[in-house]
Protein backbone atom coordinates (compact mmCIF):
# COMPACT_ATOMS: atom_id res chain seq x y z
CA UNK A 1 0.00 0.00 0.00
CA UNK A 2 1.37 3.39 -0.97
CA UNK A 3 1.62 6.08 1.68
CA UNK A 4 1.88 9.56 0.27
CA UNK A 5 1.65 12.89 2.02
CA UNK A 6 -2.11 13.09 1.44
CA UNK A 7 -4.32 12.15 4.36
CA UNK A 8 -6.38 9.03 3.66
CA UNK A 9 -9.50 8.13 5.63
CA UNK A 10 -9.38 4.59 4.24
CA UNK A 11 -5.90 4.02 5.68
CA UNK A 12 -7.01 5.63 8.96
CA UNK A 13 -9.93 3.21 9.10
CA UNK A 14 -7.65 0.23 8.44
CA UNK A 15 -5.26 1.31 11.20
CA UNK A 16 -8.13 1.69 13.67
CA UNK A 17 -9.58 -1.66 12.63
CA UNK A 18 -6.21 -3.35 13.18
CA UNK A 19 -5.84 -1.64 16.56
CA UNK A 20 -9.28 -2.79 17.68
CA UNK A 21 -8.71 -6.36 16.52
CA UNK A 22 -5.32 -6.69 18.21
CA UNK A 23 -6.38 -5.04 21.46
CA UNK A 24 -9.91 -6.40 21.78
CA UNK A 25 -9.07 -8.11 25.07
CA UNK A 26 -7.74 -4.90 26.60
CA UNK A 27 -10.78 -3.02 25.36
CA UNK A 28 -13.09 -5.67 26.79
CA UNK A 29 -11.33 -5.56 30.16
CA UNK A 30 -11.58 -1.76 30.15
CA UNK A 31 -15.31 -1.93 29.39
CA UNK A 32 -15.88 -4.50 32.13
CA UNK A 33 -13.79 -2.46 34.57
CA UNK A 34 -15.81 0.68 33.92
CA UNK A 35 -19.06 -1.27 34.18
CA UNK A 36 -17.94 -2.77 37.50
CA UNK A 37 -16.95 0.67 38.83
CA UNK A 38 -20.35 2.14 37.92
CA UNK A 39 -22.21 -0.88 39.26
CA UNK A 40 -20.42 -0.96 42.62
CA UNK A 41 -21.09 2.75 43.07
CA UNK A 42 -24.78 2.35 42.22
CA UNK A 43 -25.16 -0.59 44.61
CA UNK A 44 -23.48 1.36 47.41
CA UNK A 45 -25.96 4.19 46.88
CA UNK A 46 -28.92 1.82 46.89
CA UNK A 47 -27.86 0.51 50.28
CA UNK A 48 -27.59 3.98 51.80
CA UNK A 49 -31.07 5.32 50.99
CA UNK A 50 -34.11 4.34 53.06
CA UNK A 51 -36.15 7.55 52.78
CA UNK A 52 -38.80 7.85 50.06
CA UNK A 53 -39.24 11.62 50.15
CA UNK A 54 -38.89 13.85 47.12
CA UNK A 55 -35.66 15.29 48.47
CA UNK A 56 -34.27 11.78 48.89
CA UNK A 57 -35.15 10.95 45.28
CA UNK A 58 -33.42 14.12 44.09
CA UNK A 59 -30.34 13.31 46.21
CA UNK A 60 -30.43 9.74 44.87
CA UNK A 61 -30.31 10.94 41.26
CA UNK A 62 -27.73 13.65 42.02
CA UNK A 63 -25.44 11.10 43.67
CA UNK A 64 -25.59 9.00 40.50
CA UNK A 65 -24.66 12.02 38.40
CA UNK A 66 -21.76 12.96 40.69
CA UNK A 67 -20.37 9.43 40.76
CA UNK A 68 -20.74 9.17 37.00
CA UNK A 69 -18.81 12.44 36.52
CA UNK A 70 -15.97 11.36 38.84
CA UNK A 71 -15.56 7.92 37.28
CA UNK A 72 -15.79 9.33 33.76
CA UNK A 73 -13.20 12.03 34.42
CA UNK A 74 -10.79 9.48 35.88
CA UNK A 75 -11.31 7.16 32.90
CA UNK A 76 -10.73 9.95 30.37
CA UNK A 77 -7.43 11.13 31.87
CA UNK A 78 -6.24 7.61 32.68
CA UNK A 79 -6.71 6.29 29.16
CA UNK A 80 -5.33 9.54 27.73
CA UNK A 81 -2.04 8.66 29.41
CA UNK A 82 -2.19 5.26 27.66
CA UNK A 83 -2.37 6.75 24.17
CA UNK A 84 0.82 4.91 23.17
CA UNK A 85 0.25 1.83 25.28
CA UNK A 86 0.42 -0.31 22.14
CA UNK A 87 4.10 0.65 21.67
CA UNK A 88 5.48 -0.48 25.00
CA UNK A 89 7.74 -3.24 23.65
CA UNK A 90 10.22 -3.38 20.79
CA UNK A 91 8.04 -5.82 18.85
CA UNK A 92 4.94 -3.66 19.28
CA UNK A 93 6.80 -0.54 18.13
CA UNK A 94 8.21 -2.35 15.11
CA UNK A 95 4.78 -3.66 14.16
CA UNK A 96 3.06 -0.27 14.56
CA UNK A 97 5.77 1.86 12.95
CA UNK A 98 5.93 -0.43 9.92
CA UNK A 99 2.23 -0.10 9.15
CA UNK A 100 1.61 1.18 5.57
CA UNK A 101 0.14 4.47 6.80
CA UNK A 102 1.46 7.95 7.46
CA UNK A 103 2.51 8.99 11.00
CA UNK A 104 -0.38 11.46 11.14
CA UNK A 105 -2.90 8.71 10.37
CA UNK A 106 -1.42 6.44 13.02
CA UNK A 107 -1.41 9.22 15.61
CA UNK A 108 -4.99 10.27 14.84
CA UNK A 109 -6.09 6.63 15.15
CA UNK A 110 -4.69 6.50 18.68
CA UNK A 111 -6.06 9.97 19.49
CA UNK A 112 -9.57 8.93 18.47
CA UNK A 113 -9.26 5.84 20.63
CA UNK A 114 -8.45 7.81 23.81
CA UNK A 115 -11.10 10.47 23.14
CA UNK A 116 -14.18 9.36 21.21
CA UNK A 117 -13.51 5.69 21.88
CA UNK A 118 -13.38 6.15 25.65
CA UNK A 119 -16.48 8.39 25.60
CA UNK A 120 -18.36 5.63 23.75
CA UNK A 121 -17.03 3.07 26.22
CA UNK A 122 -18.22 5.17 29.16
CA UNK A 123 -21.66 5.47 27.58
CA UNK A 124 -21.97 1.70 27.04
CA UNK A 125 -20.53 0.85 30.47
CA UNK A 126 -22.95 3.17 32.28
CA UNK A 127 -25.85 1.63 30.36
CA UNK A 128 -24.72 -1.91 31.19
CA UNK A 129 -24.28 -0.95 34.85
CA UNK A 130 -27.78 0.54 34.95
CA UNK A 131 -29.21 -2.64 33.44
CA UNK A 132 -27.18 -4.90 35.76
CA UNK A 133 -28.11 -3.09 38.97
CA UNK A 134 -31.77 -3.96 38.36
CA UNK A 135 -30.81 -7.60 38.88
CA UNK A 136 -29.79 -6.72 42.43
CA UNK A 137 -33.05 -4.93 43.26
CA UNK A 138 -34.62 -7.96 45.03
CA UNK A 139 -31.68 -8.01 47.47
CA UNK A 140 -32.42 -4.45 48.66
CA UNK A 141 -35.68 -4.96 50.49
CA UNK A 142 -35.31 -1.77 52.53
CA UNK A 143 -35.07 0.37 49.39
CA UNK A 144 -38.36 2.31 48.96
CA UNK A 145 -40.39 1.63 45.84
CA UNK A 146 -40.10 5.31 44.88
CA UNK A 147 -36.34 4.86 44.50
CA UNK A 148 -36.62 1.77 42.33
CA UNK A 149 -36.49 3.83 39.16
CA UNK A 150 -34.34 3.85 36.06
CA UNK A 151 -31.88 6.61 36.89
CA UNK A 152 -29.83 6.35 33.68
CA UNK A 153 -31.94 8.58 31.35
CA UNK A 154 -32.58 11.19 34.04
CA UNK A 155 -28.92 11.23 35.03
CA UNK A 156 -27.83 11.69 31.42
CA UNK A 157 -30.41 14.46 31.08
CA UNK A 158 -28.94 16.25 34.09
CA UNK A 159 -25.44 15.81 32.66
CA UNK A 160 -26.53 17.31 29.34
CA UNK A 161 -28.11 20.27 31.13
CA UNK A 162 -24.93 20.75 33.17
CA UNK A 163 -22.63 20.84 30.13
CA UNK A 164 -24.96 22.75 27.81
CA UNK A 165 -23.11 26.02 27.06
CA UNK A 166 -26.22 27.79 25.74
CA UNK A 167 -27.59 28.63 29.15
CA UNK A 168 -28.55 31.94 30.64
CA UNK A 169 -28.46 33.41 34.12
CA UNK A 170 -30.78 36.04 35.53
CA UNK A 171 -28.89 39.08 36.79
CA UNK A 172 -29.91 42.53 37.94
CA UNK A 173 -28.39 45.53 36.16
CA UNK A 174 -28.52 49.15 37.17
CA UNK A 175 -29.08 50.84 33.83
CA UNK A 176 -28.72 54.39 35.16
CA UNK A 177 -25.86 54.91 37.58
CA UNK A 178 -26.89 56.24 40.96
CA UNK A 179 -30.57 55.27 40.74
CA UNK A 180 -32.41 53.41 43.42
CA UNK A 181 -31.74 49.64 43.47
CA UNK A 182 -35.47 49.04 43.21
CA UNK A 183 -35.30 50.32 39.64
CA UNK A 184 -32.73 47.75 38.57
CA UNK A 185 -33.80 45.56 35.69
CA UNK A 186 -33.58 41.79 35.55
CA UNK A 187 -31.96 40.55 32.35
CA UNK A 188 -30.79 37.19 31.06
CA UNK A 189 -27.05 36.89 30.80
CA UNK A 190 -25.45 34.29 28.51
CA UNK A 191 -23.12 31.80 30.19
CA UNK A 192 -21.51 30.66 26.94
CA UNK A 193 -18.03 32.10 27.54
CA UNK A 194 -17.97 30.85 31.13
CA UNK A 195 -18.73 27.32 29.93
CA UNK A 196 -16.25 27.75 27.10
CA UNK A 197 -13.55 28.54 29.64
CA UNK A 198 -14.46 25.39 31.58
CA UNK A 199 -14.30 23.28 28.41
CA UNK A 200 -10.96 24.79 27.46
CA UNK A 201 -9.49 24.11 30.90
CA UNK A 202 -10.75 20.50 30.81
CA UNK A 203 -9.29 19.89 27.35
CA UNK A 204 -5.98 21.35 28.49
CA UNK A 205 -5.85 19.01 31.49
CA UNK A 206 -6.68 16.07 29.23
CA UNK A 207 -3.94 17.08 26.77
CA UNK A 208 -1.38 17.07 29.60
CA UNK A 209 -2.02 13.36 30.15
CA UNK A 210 -1.83 12.78 26.39
CA UNK A 211 1.57 14.45 26.36
CA UNK A 212 2.67 12.43 29.39
CA UNK A 213 1.54 9.24 27.70
CA UNK A 214 3.72 10.05 24.69
CA UNK A 215 6.76 10.99 26.73
CA UNK A 216 6.91 8.47 29.56
CA UNK A 217 7.49 4.85 28.79
CA UNK A 218 5.99 2.94 31.69
CA UNK A 219 3.47 3.95 34.37
CA UNK A 220 2.72 7.09 32.38
CA UNK A 221 -0.39 7.98 34.42
CA UNK A 222 1.41 8.06 37.76
CA UNK A 223 4.47 9.77 36.29
CA UNK A 224 2.32 12.45 34.67
CA UNK A 225 0.61 13.18 37.99
CA UNK A 226 4.00 13.26 39.70
CA UNK A 227 5.35 15.66 37.09
CA UNK A 228 2.31 17.93 37.49
CA UNK A 229 2.77 18.01 41.27
CA UNK A 230 6.49 18.74 40.91
CA UNK A 231 5.85 21.55 38.42
CA UNK A 232 3.19 22.98 40.72
CA UNK A 233 5.62 22.98 43.64
CA UNK A 234 8.30 24.67 41.52
CA UNK A 235 5.84 27.32 40.34
CA UNK A 236 4.75 27.96 43.92
CA UNK A 237 8.39 28.24 44.99
CA UNK A 238 9.15 30.63 42.12
CA UNK A 239 6.17 32.81 43.07
CA UNK A 240 7.83 33.53 46.43
CA UNK A 241 10.48 35.57 44.58
CA UNK A 242 7.97 37.75 42.74
CA UNK A 243 7.63 41.34 43.86
CA UNK A 244 3.84 41.48 44.03
CA UNK A 245 3.88 45.13 45.06
CA UNK A 246 5.49 45.95 41.72
CA UNK A 247 2.52 44.44 39.89
CA UNK A 248 0.05 47.00 41.15
CA UNK A 249 -0.02 48.47 37.66
CA UNK A 250 -1.99 45.42 36.52
CA UNK A 251 -4.72 46.09 39.07
CA UNK A 252 -4.70 49.78 38.12
CA UNK A 253 -5.02 48.88 34.45
CA UNK A 254 -7.96 46.60 35.16
CA UNK A 255 -9.72 49.24 37.25
CA UNK A 256 -9.18 51.93 34.61
CA UNK A 257 -10.55 49.68 31.85
CA UNK A 258 -13.25 47.94 33.87
CA UNK A 259 -15.99 49.02 31.47
CA UNK A 260 -14.32 47.36 28.48
CA UNK A 261 -12.90 44.36 30.34
CA UNK A 262 -16.19 42.54 30.63
CA UNK A 263 -16.61 39.09 32.10
CA UNK A 264 -17.20 37.64 28.64
CA UNK A 265 -14.02 39.22 27.25
CA UNK A 266 -11.88 37.93 30.12
CA UNK A 267 -13.39 34.44 29.91
CA UNK A 268 -12.89 34.39 26.15
CA UNK A 269 -9.26 35.47 26.48
CA UNK A 270 -8.55 32.81 29.13
CA UNK A 271 -10.29 30.22 26.93
CA UNK A 272 -8.05 31.20 24.02
CA UNK A 273 -4.96 30.69 26.20
CA UNK A 274 -6.17 27.25 27.33
CA UNK A 275 -6.98 26.23 23.75
CA UNK A 276 -3.54 27.41 22.62
CA UNK A 277 -1.79 25.34 25.31
CA UNK A 278 -4.00 22.37 24.42
CA UNK A 279 -2.98 22.63 20.77
CA UNK A 280 0.66 22.92 21.85
CA UNK A 281 0.44 19.75 23.95
CA UNK A 282 -1.15 17.80 21.10
CA UNK A 283 1.49 19.11 18.66
CA UNK A 284 4.31 18.10 21.03
CA UNK A 285 2.67 14.68 21.44
CA UNK A 286 2.62 14.23 17.68
CA UNK A 287 6.26 15.29 17.37
CA UNK A 288 7.24 12.82 20.09
CA UNK A 289 5.35 10.10 18.26
CA UNK A 290 7.03 10.82 14.91
CA UNK A 291 10.46 10.58 16.60
CA UNK A 292 9.82 7.20 18.13
CA UNK A 293 12.28 4.49 17.21
CA UNK A 294 12.19 0.71 17.26
CA UNK A 295 14.83 0.76 20.03
CA UNK A 296 13.95 3.49 22.52
CA UNK A 297 16.76 5.66 23.93
CA UNK A 298 17.58 4.81 27.52
CA UNK A 299 16.51 8.19 28.90
CA UNK A 300 13.01 7.56 27.52
CA UNK A 301 12.59 4.26 29.39
CA UNK A 302 11.75 5.90 32.70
Amino acid sequence: MSTNNCFSFSRLGLVMKRDLMENWKKNLYALLGLTFAFLITYLAMMGSYEDASISALKAYVDSHVESFAIISFFALVFYASLIMNNMQTKEARLSYLMLPASPLEKFIARALYVTMGIVLMIFVASLLAEAAHWLFMPFFKDLPEELKVCVWPEAWGKIFDAINPFQTQNVYLNIVEGTDPSTWQQVEKSMFFIYLMGYAASLWQHSIFVLGGNYFGKHSFLKTIGAMILIGILIGWACTFIDWDGLEWIADFIRSHSERLTEEMVAGFISFIFFAFTALNWWLSYKLFTRRQVVEPKFRLL
